[in-house]
């Protein structure tokens, strides 16, 4: 009797606290009641039953049958949407089923027509005549296909072209390379050369007032001869103007060809032209082409012509059975705006050209086991709000970053941390758009090369895996954020000046933030853990930054760079951690003496193991002063005691000579680093699918030397 009593409790407890379930598929009707054996068709109505249903929503589970959603616009989610901390309302893949959000417009092959018109089929290459092939744009009434802006750093706000899942390239020139400026003749922008034009200033001994002047220089490729036609259709050049941390996008004012001069419609911040070799550069600045018809060369090349208002396109195959979209949504896929206690589970979010999901002050998010690839911007952008997740998720093929942070308050006493959590997702192929300062992760740095700051307090980012990136791992700023048991390899594979973990700010906006147990290796041109400008009361232990560069201009484990911080103590902890195969392993900076808890660091076949720089804040007086370490770090050049150091397994024995050398290190939970099985991830990446030690292709790797390095 007993047993049936309490199995009439636990039955009676089961149905009061059921989960109320409504399911969606893209064969349902939104008539529906909403029933597995009726679902609705759209998640709109899903959502809208929950609003009716008020407070009863609390803890309802949205089941998203296997299929493909479209969304021209965002689902949005505000505060009406959510439930309680306790019982979230959850949208979630059907189990075993592959459910797709896009944000791409479906476009039947038949709309791409063969080129008739003379004019324009003389454009082409005769071999290619037959082969590019058009689509009118005028009856599409697209948001994407307006003329790009005349100058600008970002991708331009232009569509995407999509075939069968995969991103088409922008036609360009050179394909696979660069082309290099021979000389600058006006710099223009305003920058170091006393001759420039500054904004606002007196210009070249002028007694007036004028706007800093375009950039103008002489180029080595006589292809531009080519372009002078398509001038007032639009022809625009991307560049490393100045330096390898600056790329913008410019429109070309005028060519001409006798002189071999390129004149820019706009100036370009800080001027073109080397920073370092004023005012006729270096004669290595790289540029090349974007978007024109004449340069579509290669299967999957296409461009838009904004005269004609066309697309061109080089199709890879015939497109008669292919899945064309064109990327053109008006905002994120998913837009959450103030909600609270909401979980989205195990959806693959692809063809936006703007994030994938977009939260602005929500709380208590969780974003779990989702695939977000081939947008625009961010996958994931987190503006404000408190203690929202994202967890297990795989994000690449992105145009911009990963995961974009916010939130905190930072000042009041004590601080406020948001408590956002990015932890054991997969980041990797990111910044393919916008190529610099879009990480995989950004906590708290908006800006470039000068710095920059937003608000990003108290977070946590932990067993990510991150690879493949042409700049930066992961920017930070602000307070009290820990990064730890990250693995990152492969970044700054085209521009360097950066590394896997980066920041550069004011030591009165940014401190006490943790570097520990980050596992850091095979970049040829990046430095591991760098600490740019001003950074107060850091903690950085435990890490093993294995560089294996090769022949790069950068390269070193870990480099701290004092700034404008006043003479008090740094605060800076950096111990237990390992340096191998580095250009410089520790390299430390500064105008001022301070006590720092700097010991017991190891460095394994650095070329220069410890460097200790005294440097004036004008960067005149330079002398080794190793009085910021206050204690002993030691250098190896053979194994000093780990499992298999050909084969890139770190973990010290037990017996290794750096425990009897160093009493106080201890050892590195190497087999805790990185991705982990959880209920989300079921499976981990081999070692080679991602080609986890081997640097890549550098063939792309401006390889550009930064001179100041040191002050």
């Amino acid at each position: 009797m007993k047993c049936l009593q309490l199995a009439f409790l636990l039955l009676l407890n089961g149905l009061l606290n059921a989960q109320r379930v409504y399911y969606v598929s893209p064969t349902g009707k939104d008539e529906n009641a909403g029933s597995f054996e009726k679902p609705f068709a759209t998640l709109t109505k899903a959502r809208d039953m929950l609003r009716k249903l008020g407070e009863k929503k609390i803890g309802t589970a949205i089941i998203i049958r296997g299929g493909e959603y479209n969304f021209t616009e965002p689902f949005e989610l505000t505060e009406k949407d959510g439930g309680s901390k306790e019982n979230p309302v959850i949208y979630k893949a059907a189990e075993n089923e592959v459910v797709l959000f896009t944000g791409g417009l479906s476009i039947p092959a038949s709309q791409f027509k063969p080129i008739t018109d003379t004019t324009t089929l003389k454009r082409i290459s005769p071999e290619l005549q037959r082969v590019i092939i058009s689509l009118d744009l005028s009856s599409l009434k697209l948001n994407h296909s307006k003329l790009l802006p005349d100058i600008y750093n970002d991708d331009g706000g232009i569509l995407g072209l999509f075939v069968d899942g995969k991103r088409m390239p922008l036609s360009r020139y050179p394909n696979n390379s660069y082309m290099a400026i021979k000389k600058v003749i006006i710099n223009g922008g305003g920058q170091e050369a006393k001759n420039d034009d500054w904004a606002n200033f007196y210009a070249a001994g002028s007694k007036e007032k004028r706007s800093p002047r375009p950039g103008v220089f002489e180029y080595r490729d006589n292809r531009a001869s080519k372009w002078v036609s398509d001038l007032d259709r639009g022809v625009w050049v991307k560049g490393y103007w100045r330096i390898p941390w600056q790329n913008e996008c410019v429109r070309v004012a005028s060519i001409d060809t006798s002189l071999h001069t390129i004149t820019l419609m706009k100036p370009v911040p800080g001027g073109i032209g080397n920073k370092y070799t004023r005012p006729e550069g270096n004669g290595k600045e790289q540029y090349w082409l974007l978007n024109l018809l004449e340069e579509i060369d290669s299967p999957g090349e296409w461009a838009i012509d904004y005269t004609d208002n066309k697309l061109y396109f080089y199709p890879p195959k015939p497109l008669k059975d292919s899945k064309i979209a064109i990327a053109d949504s008006k905002g994120a896929v998913i837009s959450l705006q103030g909600a609270s206690n909401i979980e989205i589970k195990g959806i693959t979010i692809e063809q936006s050209v703007n994030e994938g999901i977009n939260v602005t002050n929500g709380c208590n998010i969780l974003i779990a086991g989702c695939t977000i690839r081939d947008v625009n911007k961010y996958a994931i952008k987190i503006d404000g709000g408190n203690n929202n997740t994202v967890q297990s998720c795989d994000l690449y093929n992105l145009g911009e970053g990963g995961v974009w942070l916010s939130g905190g308050n930072e000042n009041v006493v004590p601080r406020i941390p948001a408590g956002h959590r990015v932890i054991n997702n997969h980041i990797y192929n990111f910044s393919q758009l916008v190529h610099i300062y879009t990480p995989a992760v950004n906590a708290g740095f908006s800006g470039g090369g000068g710095g920059g700051h937003h608000t990003c307090v108290g977070n946590y980012v932990a067993h990510n895996l991150i690879h493949d990136t042409p700049h930066g791992g992961i920017i930070y700023g602000s307070w009290d954020n820990v990064f730890e048991y990250n693995e990152i390899f492969r970044m700054c594979t085209v521009s360097n000046d950066l590394g896997a973990f980066y920041s550069y700010d004011q030591y009165t906006r940014s401190g006490n933030n943790t570097f520990a147990y980050n596992f850091i290796h095979n970049s040829d041109d990046g430095d591991g853990i760098y600490f740019d400008h001003d950074h107060f009361n850091m903690h950085v232990y435990g890490n093993v930054l294995a560089l294996n560069s090769k022949g790069g201009k950068r390269g070193t484990g870990f480099l701290f760079k004092h700034g404008e911080m006043p003479k008090v103590a740094y605060g800076l902890d950096c111990y237990n951690n390992i340096a191998l195969n580095c250009g410089y392993g520790f390299e430390f900076v500064t105008s001022e003496t301070a006590s720092n808890n700097w010991k017991d660091n190891i460095t394994v076949n650095c070329r220069i193991p410890f460097e200790y720089k005294f440097v004036r804040d004008d960067g005149k007086e330079i002398r080794q002063d190793a009085t910021v370490a206050n204690g002993k770090n030691l250098a190896y050049s053979t194994d000093p005691g780990f499992e298999n150091m050909s084969k890139m397994n770190f973990k010290l024995k037990y017996d290794a000579q750096v425990f009897k050398d160093l009493p106080n290190f201890k050892p590195i939970p190497m087999d805790k680093i990185g991705l982990y099985i959880d209920e989300y991830r079921k499976r981990l990446p081999t070692d080679s699918e991602i080609n986890r030690f081997s640097n890549g292709d550098s063939s792309m790797s401006l390889n550009q030397a930064v001179l100041d390095r040191g002050n």
